[in-house]
């Protein structure tokens, strides 16, 4: 156990197999360095963060390794996801959760400035322009 804290706002926590908890400190958004140092084939894991939005976001986000969890812990937000060309919009809030689907395009919009906790797969993970 490390004895200092993580801050998640500016390390991660990488989820591994079988059933690990790997501190990330440093992280700062850096997913291909993360991907690089942290995942394999045999064990993509799972990357824990937390992240405040302030703006909508510009891009559509694609998790083919796996579902992603959001948790709104503060603030209030508009998940849309892109499921087989239809729009799925899911208004979320404080204490609320919203599961993007593997391979599903979603983004958010701002309601209110939002702080979410992700767990989320790494690998494969892209990202587009918001049109």
């Amino acid at each position: 156990m490390s004895e200092k804290p993580l801050n998640l706002e500016r390390d991660a926590i990488h989820l591994g197999a079988p059933s690990t908890a790997v501190p990330v400190p440093g992280f700062e958004h850096d997913y291909e360095k993360y991907v690089a140092a942290h995942c394999s084939p045999d064990d993509p894991g799972r990357l824990v963060t937390l992240a405040t939005s302030t703006k909508d976001w510009p891009v559509w986000e694609t998790h083919p390794a796996g579902a992603e969890v959001v948790i709104v812990l503060s603030g209030r937000a508009e998940f849309i996801q892109d499921v087989g060309g239809a729009r799925r919009h899911v208004i979320v809030g404080p204490n609320e959760a919203v599961i993007n689907p593997p391979g599903v395009p979603h983004t958010a919009n701002v309601i209110e400035p939002f702080t979410a906790l992700y767990i989320t797969p790494g690998p494969g993970t892209t990202h587009l322009p918001r049109t």
